[in-house]
């Protein structure tokens, strides 16, 4: 048993539909934590779920290497304690148990499958570790954490409880569900951009809009979110720093959204700020964050690299 006061490293794993991500971190004074480490995968766990409802083979033996790695990661890292989370593709998937046991059997882990509002609860808890202070102001706030298999938000208002809401809507589900051509062709782009408007525009005024006056400031955060950032700057190396508080215009996404989906995957996996292992859901990605901007009526968002993974180690570090 580690004596929690002498704790010194800890790590946050998240087991995303698309991504595996890991973080190793020591704790700061105040409760708070400097992050040491961080390593991530596209492994695609939710592969195939939008047809089956159950993990593919193939995405599990991928994410399952790739934690393999990561926890020889930690181990040289001398980290203490782990504490792992699954998102949407272990909620929704039946056969979620079989991978579990595979974590469990092969690396000792075991997988915290998050409820969604947990899951909403921890990205914006990591969000806030990033997002400048000036920003919180008298208006509320709408955090939104577009995912793999899934999209949380959290409205927060000013001496309120926050407010949380999910959404089984995320880039990889959509790709596979709505699968556009390659290249996109530009009918049935123009299809799905007007099914997201009446999805999100029904679900935004179900979850979020009683518990509104007026229209928040917007807070993305996740790989659709950070990517557009990224090919906003034309960043050839991604750098968080400059990630962290940029202001997205609704222009500039739209612009975006027409340039991706404009071209065939393998053009998109060239462009400056798009990983090529993401070219594939970037066309949806961009047509859900774009969709959220109007649905809000909104001209911009904010961008936010820190979320679900920072929220995890931010809840270890308070905790031990």
């Amino acid at each position: 048993m580690i004596d929690p006061a002498h704790l010194h490293r800890f790590a946050a794993l998240d087991l995303g539909s698309l991504t595996v991500r890991l973080a190793v971190a020591e704790r700061t004074p105040g409760g708070r934590f400097r992050v040491l480490t961080h390593r991530r995968e596209i492994t695609a766990l939710g592969q195939g779920l939008a047809a089956t409802d159950d993990l593919a083979p193939e995405g599990m033996a991928r994410t399952l290497a790739a934690l393999k790695t990561f926890q020889q990661v930690m181990t040289a890292q001398r980290v203490e304690v782990c504490r792992a989370v699954g998102t949407q593709a272990l909620r929704q998937a039946r056969n979620r148990q079989i991978f579990l046991d595979q974590v469990q059997d092969a690396l000792g882990l075991a997988v915290e499958v998050l409820a969604p509002e947990a899951e909403a609860r921890l990205s914006l808890a990591g969000v806030l570790t990033a997002l400048a202070p000036a920003r919180l102001t008298a208006r509320p706030v709408l955090v939104f954490d577009v995912g793999g298999g899934s999209s949380e938000f959290a409205l927060m208002r000013p001496g309120q409880e926050p407010v949380f809401a999910s959404l089984p809507l995320g880039v990889l589900t959509l790709s596979q569900a709505r699968p556009l051509g390659d290249p996109p062709r530009p009918e049935l782009v123009a299809a799905l951009k007007e099914e997201l408007a009446g999805q999100l525009d029904f679900f935004y005024k179900q979850a979020i809009g009683p518990y509104l006056e007026g229209y928040p400031l917007l807070v993305g955060t996740a790989g659709a979110v950070t990517t557009l950032a990224a090919m906003q700057l034309k960043l050839r190396a991604y750098d968080p720093k400059k990630i962290n508080n940029l202001t997205l215009t609704r222009g500039q996404v739209a612009a975006l959204a027409e340039l991706v989906a404009g071209l065939p995957e393998a053009a998109r996996a060239r462009l400056a700020g798009i990983e090529p292992a993401k070219a594939g859901v970037m066309v949806a990605g961009t047509l859900i964050v774009l969709t959220i901007l109007e649905v809000c009526r909104q001209d911009s968002l904010v961008v936010i690299d820190a979320g679900l993974l920072e929220g995890v180690l931010h809840d270890l570090a308070l905790k031990f």
